[in-house]
């Protein structure tokens, strides 16, 4: 399989429309967007994605692996404007649900590293490209700067899936931070792996 590459202008809806795939499901969007917690509208993934994406993808580093899958990273000392996904989000979630599980959203922001470190908003792979390391390859793609250059890297996991996948990759719970019933965020930091460094 192809690696995992920088994202070009002709990838986006490519990229949204993966990305918005691997979410649909995700318990965080089901909470938040789904009235019956089953998977969300395709095409109202496809707004939160593309507001996503647009956000992130300034910063440099957003990378695709062909058209199955993608990952939106904030590089070290980047600040991303996220205002518009705050928008987006407080819009067209579903009132009552938001209010709940806004305070844990506010106790994530604070689990964010002081130093300088990269910073994984989003990264999945379409349905059929899930289990074949899609996600490994955009993971890695970053990882590998991140040990070069001595910088850790920071995510919230939302499934005991993907936590496993971060933990296979270097990434160690912090806490664990409940939304609702059954919805729980696990923010996650890794170190820099120098052993190899020159």
């Amino acid at each position: 399989m192809t690696t995992a590459r920088h994202a070009l202008p002709g990838d986006r809806d490519a990229a949204i429309d993966a990305l918005a795939e691997a979410f649909s499901t995700d318990p965080v969007f089901r909470l938040l967007f789904a009235p019956n917690h089953g998977p969300v509208d395709h095409k109202l993934m496809l707004e939160a994605m593309g507001v996503a994406y647009d956000c992130f993808v300034v910063n440099g580093h957003t990378y695709v692996l062909d058209d199955a899958g993608a990952a939106l990273w904030s590089p070290p000392g980047i600040q991303t404007d996220t205002e518009a996904m705050s928008t987006f989000f407080g819009e067209r979630s579903i009132p009552e649900r938001m209010e709940t599980a806004f305070p844990g959203f506010v106790e994530m922001a604070e689990c964010h590293p002081d130093e300088p470190h990269f910073y994984l908003q989003f990264v999945g792979a379409r349905r059929r490209a899930q289990g074949t390391g899609v996600g490994s390859r955009l993971l890695g793609r970053v990882l590998r700067i991140c040990d070069d250059e001595g910088v850790p890297a920071y995510l919230e996991a939302t499934t005991s899936r993907s936590a496993a996948l971060y933990a296979r990759h270097g990434f160690e719970p912090l806490t664990a931070i409940t939304l609702a019933e059954d919805v729980s965020l696990l923010p996650m930091l890794r170190r820099p792996d120098r052993q190899d460094a020159s």
